[in-house]
């Protein structure tokens, strides 16, 4: 489907965070989180990573996930939170995405909401839009909360349906804009068209595959297909 036609006929647009907007763990990589996160567990189970949660060691959010499994829910509040804290830290030295923002301020120039929907921390994003001036272009934060089941993060459409709500939209109003396989699985069950973005070799088939409905090499070309229908739209 072409870029301009999935563009013009949506008002809102929900974007991912890590990735089409900026590169969170640029300065501050997942790993690192992840071994953090995993000293916090140790603590709580006497010294103790349970054999489920040694193959998503690398993964902060995995981990995260594998944690609430273990059914304690104390060590699931500690693990989110000290997750929340190091995601702020990462924040801090997060390179922005190229075109991120011209799709951002053309968004809003074409008439359409933008919602953050993500699986990283609320309070993290809200510190990079702050920090890089961009709160004006976005009407809310989907993202993970610190009382949050990590079973309703992407793919499950639980974020999704939530942006939605804040940008006061429709299923038919909008389009989602992620990186990742779990972003079109989630635009699929939530019933949101998904552009994929394929910021990496090999990305744009597995998003394709997925059942992206459209796939983009750089934000830039989002930022162009806006402006396009802000210039066609009658005056």
């Amino acid at each position: 489907m072409n870029l301009a036609e999935v563009v013009a006929a949506s008002r809102c647009l929900l974007i991912d965070f890590d990735g089409p907007l900026c590169s969170v763990f640029a300065g501050h990589p997942a790993r690192g989180i992840a071994k953090e996160l995993q000293a916090v567990i140790r603590r709580h189970r006497d010294g103790e990573l349970p054999p489920a949660l040694v193959e998503v060691r690398n993964d902060p959010i995995e981990l995260l996930a594998g944690v609430r499994e273990l059914g304690d829910e104390q060590l699931t509040k500690a693990v989110a939170h000290a997750e929340r804290d190091e995601e702020r830290a990462a924040v801090r030295s997060a390179a922005p995405t190229a075109g991120a923002e011209d799709a951002l301020s053309a968004a809003r120039a074409a008439g359409r909401t933008a919602v953050i929907v993500s699986n990283n921390a609320e309070a993290a994003i809200g510190d990079y839009l702050q920090a890089h001036h961009l709160t004006e272009y976005v009407q809310g934060v989907a993202g993970r909360t610190d009382d949050m089941d990590p079973r309703f993060l992407k793919p499950h459409p639980f974020l999704l349906k939530r942006g939605l709500a804040m940008a006061g939209a429709r299923l038919d109003d909008a389009i989602f804009v992620g990186d990742s396989v779990t972003d079109v699985e989630a635009g699929r069950a939530a019933g949101i068209p998904t552009v994929g973005y394929a910021n990496k070799p090999g990305k744009r088939e597995k998003l394709a595959e997925a059942g992206a409905v459209t796939v983009i090499d750089s934000m830039h070309q989002l930022a162009e297909a806006l402006v396009q229908v802000s210039a066609e739209a009658p005056r």
